[in-house]
């Protein structure tokens, strides 16, 4: 029996117990129970507790509202609802059964089965006007997945589970963004779905995937699914057909993220384009590269990828990796492949003979040829990446200062770069020809030791401590006149209010 009704039960029973034995009770007196019975109804969740209405969180007040909901499709794996007072101008029946025989099955494969808190093996789809705070023209969220509805349900807080597997899908805004992406809302339930699959497995682990990692899984999930690949993405990581990604990626970090930064557009596109080459050198076939991932998620050998070395190291056990090539070392595998990225990427592939390479702290620059290397691992062997190969990063601002995670471009016009006598551990630079080339720091603040394996905890977590608020993660999606939606997630709203303002820079 489901947990709430369980407690519900009793509840009821007692309440009715004390109101009810004493057969002199006055009729005043009766209808005074029977508002105090309903005020425990409403207190409980009303048919949010007894079935079957949702829970949804509003994003403002930060606390849940109880869902007046419709069945709209049911499949298998999935069963989608509607906000009763909704109108959609969309075929969510065909999304339910898309999501059902398309996107579940890829996903699973690649990256493993959900977890089944409720019993009913299916995940929950909710489609609702999501309580945003949004206003005409302004970003707005798409769709999340909520972490809270993973335990338990406890009706004196505010913030309220269904405990059950749920993704929560707008249908307003992001039904009007299909007119000028058909792929949109299909898109950001696999985004979300990645989610769902994956933070149990965290949990499980007693640990917090670092951000870039766990979304630009999701974000490389959509194309998994078949809403790939991610046009608006790859040009906002180039700096073309995007006025909020002038610049592209120049001087923006990949690793240390910051969601009230103007460049989170930057660091989810640098996210999505990193995973998707990753993935897409991680092996020659479907099946190995859907294996790379299914390790990086559910784990292997006690190591999965919560972190950028944990990440290299079940890279470098992937199907077409390297060592002779890339290294054995997983900072060494790092800087190479980051390396190879960015230079393809700013178009600079003609003096890969002589990277620069710093690899110990106040260590000097000694000369690495990766030439070689790229044949293996190349762009072009990533068709959902060759929209870079055509519109590579053109930058337009001198960045003075680097940051770990980042890759500064630069021209002798501009100054250029030396080596700092108090070199950092992979630090790097690649000069190409007309007197430009790139200096990076492919680095990360967490380090690259893959070396404590994690540990499985039981449902309680007793075994480790685990974290006390679980990361909420939405997408949010702004556009503009001159750009098309824009989905941006992992915006923790746990403590916080929706911050969408913040959270993408408004032209």
């Amino acid at each position: 029996m489901h947990l709430k009704r369980l407690i519900l039960i009793p509840l009821i029973f007692i309440t009715s117990f004390t109101f009810y034995c004493n057969p002199l009770n006055s009729k005043k007196e009766k209808n005074d129970d029977l508002i105090l019975l309903l005020g425990l109804y409403s207190l409980l969740g009303g048919s949010c507790f007894t079935g079957p209405d949702l829970w949804a969180r509003d994003l403002v007040s930060q606390s849940s509202v109880c869902v007046p909901v419709e069945l709209v499709g049911e499949g298998t794996n999935v069963v989608v609802y509607k906000e009763r007072s909704l109108s959609v101008n969309y075929d969510l029946a065909k999304f339910a059964k898309d999501f059902d025989t398309i996107t579940y099955p890829k996903l699973i494969t690649t990256f493993g089965t959900p977890s089944d808190v409720d019993g009913n093996g299916k995940v929950k789809i909710l489609v609702m006007d999501i309580k945003d705070g949004a206003t005409a023209n302004s970003a707005y969220v798409a769709g999340y997945y909520d972490p809270v509805n993973f335990f338990p349900d406890n009706f004196l807080s505010p913030i309220r589970s269904n405990y059950a597997e749920v993704l929560y899908l707008d249908g307003k805004e992001l039904i009007a963004a299909l007119s000028r992406d058909p792929n949109a809302f299909a898109s950001t339930a696999a985004h979300e779905f990645q989610h769902l699959l994956r933070y149990p497995r965290m949990r499980a682990a007693n640990q917090t995937d670092e951000l870039w990692i766990n979304e630009g899984t999701s974000e490389v999930a959509s194309d998994i699914a078949g809403y790939g690949p991610q046009t608006s993405r790859l040009d906002c990581y180039s700096g073309v057909n995007d006025s909020r990604c002038t610049d592209g990626i120049n001087g923006v970090s990949l690793l240390d993220w910051d969601n009230n930064s103007s460049n989170v557009l930057k660091q989810y596109s640098f996210a999505y384009v990193f995973m998707r080459y990753l993935y897409d050198s991680s092996g020659t076939t479907e099946s190995e590269r859907q294996s790379f991932f299914r390790n990086s998620v559910i784990g292997i050998g006690g190591i999965r990828a919560n972190s950028t070395g944990s990440l290299m190291s079940l890279f470098r056990n992937s199907a077409n990796f390297n060592s002779t090539l890339l290294g054995s070392q997983n900072s060494e595998v790092f800087f190479r492949i980051y390396a190879l990225l960015v230079t393809q990427s700013f178009g600079l592939t003609n003096n890969l003979s002589s990277v620069e390479y710093v690899n110990a702290d106040g260590a000097s620059a000694t000369p690495v040829d990766l030439s070689s290397v790229s044949g293996n691992y190349l762009l072009a062997n990533s068709p959902s990446l060759s929209r870079i190969i055509t519109n590579p990063i053109v930058p337009t601002i001198n960045r003075s200062s680097i940051k770990q995670g980042a890759t500064n471009f630069y021209t002798t016009a501009w100054g250029t770069p030396t080596i700092p006598g108090s070199t950092r551990k992979n630090y790097g630079r690649v000069t190409g020809a007309g007197n430009k080339g790139v200096f990076f720091w492919a680095d990360s603040p967490s380090g690259f030791n893959a070396s404590t394996k994690y540990v499985s905890t039981n449902t309680e977590g007793t075994s480790q401590s685990v974290p006390k608020k679980p990361r909420s993660l939405k997408s949010v999606i702004e556009e503009t006149p001159h750009s098309g939606p824009t989905p941006i997630c992992g915006i923790e709203f746990i403590n916080d209010s929706a911050r969408t303002f913040e959270s993408i820079p408004i032209e």
